[in-house]
């Protein structure tokens, strides 16, 4: 992993959450919000920005999530995401020295069986593809070297604390299928994770 890639991935990650905790601070100023306030029915668009921790090869990894979509109504959404992961992780089972991380993109539908006034249970399922990028030794970026399928799902407790901004934490499981480069397998992908969010609606 290059000082100035680890730099650019530090510095993302930080404005992300310095613009959802500014965005939060000024609709706490100037929104009031009761937990008495029905739930609207009818389309509403969302983008939510997300992030925890995972496992690569039973090394702990940094991911962040971007999500944008369609909330039909209060029970079903649905839209596309992208992943990442922003901590690089060592191959000890390469050949040669090498850092390892992977990008996906897909579909989600998420359900939510359970609300009741500010809080709120749902099941976010997401499935798509990606990438796994590997440095070598020698190497000044990262290149794509396999190609998988992947799928997780979670159990988010989700709270409302404007009528725009609702505050998830949760966790769940991502599986994936079709990685065989550099002597990985997918089951060393394959992981438990968990996940902090930030959902703006309109």
């Amino acid at each position: 992993m290059t000082a100035l890639s680890m730099k650019n991935k530090i510095i993302a990650a930080a404005l992300l959450v310095f613009a959802c905790a500014t965005s939060s601070f000024a609709e706490l100023r100037s929104v009031q919000f009761t937990p008495e306030e029905q739930a609207n029915e009818g389309l509403k668009t969302y983008i939510g920005f997300g992030g925890g921790n995972s496992m690569i090869i039973d090394d702990g990894t940094i991911f962040m999530n971007l999500r944008i979509g369609i909330e039909f109504n209060s029970f079903i959404a649905a839209g596309a995401w992208f992943s990442t992961i922003l901590s690089d992780v060592r191959n000890y089972s390469a050949p040669v020295p090498e850092m390892i991380d992977y990008s996906a993109f897909g579909l989600q539908a998420e359900v939510t069986p359970y609300r009741h006034n500010f809080f709120s249970i749902s099941i976010p399922v997401n499935i798509g593809g990606g990438a796994v990028n590997i440095l070598r030794k020698g190497d000044e970026a990262f290149s794509s070297e396999d190609y998988f399928f992947v799928v997780d799902a979670s159990a988010q407790f989700n709270f409302k604390v404007t009528k725009r901004l609702e505050l998830s934490v949760g966790g769940g499981y991502r599986v994936f299928a079709g990685v065989e480069a550099s002597n990985l397998e997918s089951g060393d992908f394959c992981t438990p994770f968990g996940e902090l969010r930030f959902t703006f609606k309109e």
